[in-house]
Parts: structure tokens; sequence; C-alpha cells
């Protein structure tokens, strides 16, 4: 853990891994998509139906993600400072469920459609967050712990 970087209790760390994704995309970074592979919407090309130009027909959302300094810079380094957080102590998970549990839900997949992965239910898949949650918060603590002395 660096210095100066803020330890956050479990309650904190399980809301940064619910929102996680959100912040990523919020800073423009890519996010994976855990429901590309998914059909969701018919592919208009192919019963011809016309496309935009760029892919977007409405360009709205492209005149507001233009200009990406939406965030003022408060929230940015709150945003850059909690993904940092994630990425260095969830390396230190050691079990297999967990560490995929993890991955899913940090790319922005709902408990529910994990479950559906691992052949479990949503509250075991949300209890396992809640100890990832608590094995993240403690090994911050520890790190910076040993960081002090």
């Amino acid at each position: 853990m660096l210095t100066g970087q803020k330890h956050y209790n479990a309650a904190e760390v399980l809301e940064i891994i619910d929102r996680y994704s959100h912040m990523k995309r919020a800073l423009g970074y890519e996010v994976e998509n855990p429901y590309a592979n998914d059909i969701m919407v018919a592919d208009y090309d192919n019963i011809g139906m016309p496309r935009g130009k760029y892919k977007i027909s409405d360009p709205t959302p492209k005149q507001a993600f233009k200009n990406k300094s939406i965030l003022p810079e408060r929230l940015v380094k709150e945003y850059q400072s909690k993904i940092t957080f994630i990425d260095e102590n969830s390396s230190h998970l050691k079990r297999e469920r967990d560490i995929t549990i993890l991955h899913w839900k940090l790319s922005g997949m709902k408990t529910k459609h994990i479950a559906e992965l691992e052949g479990i239910t949503d509250r075991q898949i949300r209890n396992i967050l809640r100890k990832i949650a608590e094995t993240i918060s403690d090994i911050s603590a520890i790190s910076d712990i040993s960081n002090v002395s």
C-alpha cells in the first residue's frame, strides 16, 4: 500500500467493488463487457436497417463524451485512488473461486448472473464477495501497518 493511501473497512471495500466498473468507465478506461457475447439486440445491419456512420445513430452520446473531463478533479482523484486500491490488494487473493467471482464483479456482471455461471445461489455470491471485501480490507490494514514500521 502506498504511503498516504487511505485504508477502507470491509463495507467500504464492498461498495468500491460494486462501483468499480462504473468508476473505470467514468474515467474513460476500457472495461471488459461481461455481456459482450450475449445477443440482446437484433443486428440491424443484417435486416437492412441503416446504421449511423460511426455506429452511433444518436449523436447525443458522441457529443456528451467528446469532452472527457466531465468529472470534477476531486472525483477523478478519488476514483483513481479506489481503483488502484482494489487493483493492488486483490492480487493477494488465493482461492480460484474468489478470483473468478471478483473478476466478473469488477467487470460489471450482476451477482445473479455470476451465480448462474458458478452454479450457486446469488446469496452465496454476496457472502463470497463480503468475505473478499473483508480479506482485502485486512490485507490493506496489515500492509499499512508494515509500511509504518
